[in-house]
Parts: structure tokens; sequence; C-alpha cells
């Protein structure tokens, strides 16, 4: 079951909206093992397609879904994604089922 990520989505961890700045598939050989690495609860937020009138507004697409606790990711890789932004870049992966996810999220400090 592939989850429906994407760049532009919000992801919700701990009461905090982070927007998600890099989404990709992730082929990680230690399945079990890595899920027992995921202990963050999180659910995933959309802005809606226009034609619906609900602008600006968030909705909920995923809930329940297991990640890995959000770590600041390293300098590396920030400049291998040419990520250009004054914000804190963190790092998670996300158990989708049969396939997992690397997500690079944007903390915006307010």
């Amino acid at each position: 079951m592939a989850l429906d990520l994407r760049e532009g989505d919000y992801l919700v961890a701990g009461g905090k909206e982070y927007p998600i700045r890099s989404c990709a598939a992730w082929a990680w050989e230690r399945g079990r093992a890595a899920r027992r690495l995921m202990t963050v609860t999180a659910s995933t937020k959309r802005a809606p397609a226009l034609s619906s009138g609900r602008r600006g507004e968030l909705v909920a697409v995923l809930t329940g879904i297991k990640c890995t606790p959000l770590d600041p990711i390293d300098p590396e890789l920030r400049q291998r994604l040419d990520l250009r932004t004054p914000h804190e870049l963190l790092g998670t992966f996300v158990d989708g089922g049969d396939t997992y996810y690397a997500l690079v999220l944007e903390d915006l400090k307010r």
C-alpha cells in the first residue's frame, strides 16, 4: 500500500505542522527492525483543490502514520537537494506498509 505523500503537503507531528520539501521512496532492507525505530505517530495535511472552494484551509489526508523522530539533516544532503531556505531542515522516514519514504521537512521558526 503506497502512501499518498507529496512535496507541498504538511507532516503534523507533536502538534506542529512541517511543510514537506522533499519526498522519495526509500529502499530499507531491514523492514521489521526499521519499524521499531518509528516511534512517532503523525498525520498529513494538504491544501484542497481550488475547485472545492475551501481556500487556505488545510485538510487532513492521512492519519496514524508511523515515522522516525525528526532529526536535523546533514549539510551535504541539504546541498545535494539544493534546498535554499533560512529555516532548519529536518529528516524522517515514514512507514508506508510495503514502501518506506524519506522526507525532508522545513521547520518554520515562528
